[in-house]
């Protein structure tokens, strides 16, 4: 028996979908953590050789990471991860400060006592991460930090605000990645992250939201002090 060709389309489509995505989550990693940094040519030619992918699938991951604000589409010139400046840390910093302790307050009232798993994950893995100091350190700290404050946002129960505030640790991840090459320092971003648990287990409303604050505050003015 012939297969149609509507139906040949539709066994081929969920596999060049899942292609797209895993390209998507490889590129946006190697982003995130500099790995590709800031201004560099995606090489289309060697990141499809690399990756045996065609050229669908890598156009259409890097119009998914456009979309995040990851990388540039220069007509006629091609890929490049997306600069940042220091406008870009303070509008992120910004809009951290409106939206998370807000999202704390959420955790608050909404969280349930089964939902905490990621946060007592994140909080932990921190502490071994302090005892340890493995390897590529700042890297583990940085996919940790933002476990954490998407895990609040989760406990929010609000899938928009999550979206968003993935989005943004999404890009200031790197820009924090990027920044510590310039400081020999070890910094954690967790000083205020059990407490942040302990109050939104509490249900203290107030409490989470000025620990959330104090915590995006003691991350912007370390960025804003090294970035001098």
């Amino acid at each position: 028996m012939v297969s149609s060709p509507v139906a040949a389309r539709a066994a081929v489509e969920p596999r060049a979908k899942k292609l797209t995505e895993q390209i998507h989550q490889i590129l946006k990693k190697d982003i995130i953590e500099c790995t590709l940094e800031p201004g560099e040519l995606l090489l289309e030619s060697a990141i499809r050789e690399r990756y045996s992918i065609g050229h669908t699938p890598f156009r259409e991951a890097c119009h998914r990471l456009a979309a995040e604000g990851l990388i540039q589409i220069l007509p006629h010139r091609g890929y490049y991860v997306a600069s940042f400046s220091s406008k870009d840390v303070r509008d992120l910093f910004e809009l951290r400060l409106k939206l998370e302790p807000w999202a704390a307050e959420l955790a608050c009232q909404r969280g349930q006592s089964h939902s905490f798993a990621t946060l007592e994950k994140a909080v932990s893995e921190f502490a071994r991460l302090r005892k340890t100091r493995p390897p590529r350190m700042f890297r583990d700290v940085n996919w940790t930090n933002l476990a954490f404050h998407v895990g609040v946002a989760q406990l929010a129960n609000n899938r928009e605000l999550q979206d968003i505030i993935e989005n943004i640790h999404g890009k200031l991840m790197r820009i924090i990645m990027f920044t510590a090459r310039r400081t020999p320092e070890d910094q954690l971003f967790d000083e205020y992250h059990p407490l942040i648990l302990e109050a939104i287990k509490a249900a203290k409303t107030t409490e989470a939201r000025r620990l959330m604050i104090k915590d995006i505050e003691s991350a912007r003015d370390w960025v804003k002090e090294v970035a001098r």
